[in-house]
């Protein structure tokens, strides 16, 4: 013989309603995502952090070509060894060294190598006689993404004027 309830309550058989196992799912789903964007965060976290070497390393240059005075800078057809291009492109200079003093073409952080290459070029002058006084400053910098060994490029350009 059922058991019966009293009349304020409602006698419930053992189970589950559709409304539970939709909200069920969707907390799963919730939850789901969730950790699938913390994961797929820290991948981003070392993405940001080889390009801000990169970034790091081409501000270097720029910095220094803004600090040196216009004739030191050299051109790209001079080919000159006492210029900063020179020396942003080759290595063995008296500065070069473990520590990282100095401008070197190639720089390991970590498992990563960055390749900074500098190119300057002498801006066109519209009188003929007379140089322009500006030069073009490309700095490029390479290096292959760790999570799938993907090329990477960053590149930074600016100008520079004689005005010593």
């Amino acid at each position: 013989m059922p058991t019966r309830c009293p009349p304020p309550l409602r006698c419930r058989s053992a189970g589950v309603t559709f409304v539970e196992i939709l909200v069920a799912a969707a907390l799963l789903a919730m939850v789901f995502a969730i950790g699938w964007t913390i994961s797929s965060s820290f991948l981003g976290v070392r993405k940001v952090r080889d390009y801000e070497v990169a970034v790091a390393l081409a501000t270097q240059a720029i910095e220094a070509v803004r600090a040196a005075r216009h004739r030191e800078l050299g051109a790209d057809k001079d080919g000159r060894k006492d210029s900063l291009l020179y020396d942003f492109n080759n290595l063995g200079q008296p500065f070069d060294d473990e520590a990282g003093e100095g401008f070197v073409p190639v720089v390991k952080v970590g498992p990563v190598e960055f390749k900074r290459e500098v190119a300057i070029t002498d801006c066109p002058s519209l009188l003929d006689g007379l140089p322009s006084g500006c030069k073009f400053v490309r700095v490029t910098v390479r290096w292959k993404a760790q999570e799938d060994g993907t090329p990477m490029v960053f590149e930074a350009a600016t100008t520079h004027a004689d005005v010593w």
